[in-house]
């Protein structure tokens, strides 16, 4: 598995999220305002996007507010971590998994390290 950590405070998405390859886990913790996204639309649309709270990623985390507003994805698409932490919803391996952060550091560092061992190896 792949890992791609964004950590910025882009306005604007910092890649094609097309060339992000299935086998990769896309960690985005840094720019956290409703109109600034380190990731496109085309990432979170083909990906399994966790979020730590689907409420709060809707009104503060920009990635998801545009990619929402674009229709690139819907509110349905929004996992909880805690869905994938309780194992409710298993990591999906066919394509990229995208955990999108609103919290504070540390919490991300244990959110990412949870993402990225709940895939199954390949």
């Amino acid at each position: 598995m792949q890992l791609i950590v964004c950590a910025t405070t882009a306005r604007t998405p910092l890649f094609d999220g097309t060339l992000v390859p299935a086998d990769c886990c896309v960690v985005t913790v840094g720019s956290h305002e409703a109109d600034a996204r380190e990731l496109d639309s085309a990432l979170p649309a083909r990906s399994q996007l966790v979020v730590e709270d689907a409420a709060t990623a809707r009104r503060e985390a920009g990635d998801v507010i545009l990619a929402l507003a674009e229709g690139a994805i819907e509110p349905g698409n929004l996992v909880p971590l805690r869905d994938l932490a309780r194992g409710t919803v298993a990591a999906e391996t066919a394509r990229p998994r995208v955990f999108k952060s609103t919290g504070m550091s540390w919490e991300d560092l244990v959110i990412a390290t949870t993402v990225h061992r709940a895939a199954p190896a390949g």
